[in-house]
């Protein structure tokens, strides 16, 4: 297991339904391990397990979802 951490920055989440959504995106999705959403900030911070998901498809189940995501930090 290589557990990896991102911080992505969010376009387009307001509000609590918006994080909820994300939530729920990312909720029981094979490798994530960890997920601090915060819409004040316009953060998602998820630590996943390399070897099940990598970065490039968090972020493509997430803009499906209708935000657009940004890599900030590894």
């Amino acid at each position: 297991m290589s557990v990896r951490k991102e911080v992505f920055r969010v376009v387009g989440m307001y509000c609590s339904t918006c994080k909820s959504i994300v939530e729920k995106q990312l909720k029981g999705e094979q490798g994530i391990k960890k997920t601090d959403i915060d819409f004040m900030t316009d953060s998602v911070v998820v630590e996943y397990d390399s070897e099940l998901i990598n970065k490039e498809e968090i972020r493509e189940k997430l803009e499906n979802s209708g935000y657009k995501f940004v890599r900030v930090t590894t």
